[in-house]
């Protein structure tokens, strides 16, 4: 993870701004899903974006700003959110498994029936995050002294 690379906006404003109009898009049962796997949106500023049902497979998110994005029923399966600003989040039914998740600020986020199998949450913060039935398994990695009921 490279600590020394510009926000996205810097580096890739044509981007951003796509990923923005992207992120306001109404809620529609005959809109296509999105289709984002295996993108490089390190460093993206996406606040309150509006992502759910998204497929997001293996895209790298490391350090985006994302605070109350919705990313409910998202497939983030291998996902690179390593350091991402995901306070408030809404994640509820994600799938997440293998997902990089280490150091992610994930406080007050809502994962309630997330799938978290194999995922790695070392050094994540959680602080009043709803893990309420969230599947996980002997390889998913929690923070030290933080493991859901």
């Amino acid at each position: 993870m490279d600590n020394q690379l510009p926000w996205l906006t810097s580096r890739a404003s044509d981007v951003q701004t796509a990923l923005q109009v992207l992120g306001r898009r109404l809620e529609s049962s005959d809109e296509q899903a999105l289709y984002l796997s295996r993108v490089d949106l390190r460093r993206a500023h996406l606040p309150i974006a509006r992502l759910a049902d998204a497929n997001l497979r293996y895209t790298n998110f490391s350090r985006a700003w994302m605070v109350n994005v919705n990313l409910e029923r998202s497939q983030l399966v291998d996902a690179d959110l390593r350091e991402a600003r995901l306070e408030r989040a809404r994640m509820a039914d994600a799938d997440l498994r293998g997902a990089h998740l280490q150091g992610a600020d994930l406080r007050q986020a809502v994962l309630r029936g997330a799938d978290l199998r194999g995922a790695n949450l070392s050094d994540a913060r959680l602080d009043e995050a709803d893990l309420e039935g969230v599947r996980t398994d002997g390889s998913t990695v929690w923070p030290d002294g933080h493991r859901p009921a």
